[in-house]
């Protein structure tokens, strides 16, 4: 499994390379991810994840973005203001609270990962995170285990 570090490069080569989405205002990063938990798509594919996800700026001063739920079922997310407001971090979040508490960055996390970044991101970008996250370590029974197993044909 790879590192949280190794994620991370991960998910910024593909964003880099498949130019996903980069928010300008905080509105627009908090109507994307409510637009995300609110879809059908969310609660049919992450039926434990939470429906009601509040979405909070951190200060400048803080050095990451942040994903929690409270104990009656609310998520909470927080991004750093004016870093991280690009969608691999929307995603990255999102994917904590859709894997569950205490999934870290095992394969719950990035099974969910995988599949955000195919729904949201597109195929292409899916594909660039699948191999960066291949380079890096997650070995083929990984990604099937993770959920980034290459579709069979039909």
């Amino acid at each position: 499994m790879p590192s949280a570090a190794a994620i991370y490069e991960a998910e910024d080569r593909a964003a880099r390379e498949a130019g996903v989405r980069r928010f300008r205002r905080f509105t627009e990063l908090e109507a994307f991810t409510q637009s995300v938990v609110l879809g059908d798509w969310w609660s049919l594919r992450f039926p434990d994840a939470p429906l009601e996800v509040v979405v909070q700026r951190r200060s400048r001063g803080a050095t990451w973005s942040a994903a929690s739920v409270t104990p009656d079922g609310v998520g909470l997310l927080w991004f750093v203001d004016g870093r991280g407001w690009g969608m691999e971090t929307v995603l990255h979040e999102l994917a904590h609270l859709a894997a569950g508490s205490g999934a870290s960055h095992g394969s719950r996390f990035t099974g969910a990962l995988g599949e955000l970044w195919r729904h949201e991101a597109g195929i292409e970008a899916w594909a660039i995170l699948r191999l960066a996250l291949q380079e890096a370590g997650l070995e083929e029974a990984g990604l099937e285990e993770a959920g980034l197993a290459v579709p069979a044909e039909d």
